[in-house]
């Protein structure tokens, strides 16, 4: 329902996904010497802003179940499990919002694996304070 929503409210949304996934509208960047990796030759903010804001309202989401966890005296792996989706979805978000402020495309691919540590780091954390 999220995703329907954001999608219907947002405007050329479509058309931004089709140009994204267009091969032609990808080029091989050079990265250190012979390695190369696809990255997109356009910005495309319609769609970061797109999934900029699903990130935050699923994160906002991860909240209100974190309460609902601690409200029916869920165990610990699963307060520890939410924690971690919570960081996880909001420091996608953060990384997406910089990616529409000029973040380069390799430095948000660096900023989904911050994420995904600092996931498994919150998670680990919740954990220890058992």
């Amino acid at each position: 329902m999220l995703l329907g929503a954001i999608w219907t409210a947002t405007p050329n949304l479509t058309e931004d996904v089709r140009t994204f996934v267009d091969p032609k509208n990808w080029r091989l960047e050079n990265v250190t010497g012979n390695i190369a990796f696809p990255e997109p030759k356009d910005s495309h903010p319609i769609l970061y802003t797109a999934a900029m804001q699903f990130c935050f309202i699923f994160g906002v989401l991860q909240i209100a179940i974190f309460v609902l966890r601690f409200a029916f005296h869920e165990s610990t792996n699963r307060k520890a499990e939410t924690v971690s989706g919570i960081a996880f979805w909001f420091s996608i978000s953060f990384f997406l919002h910089m990616l529409t402020g000029g973040l380069s495309f390799f430095g948000f691919v660096g900023g989904i694996i911050i994420s995904a540590g600092l996931a498994l780091l919150t998670s680990s954390v919740v954990k220890l304070f058992r």
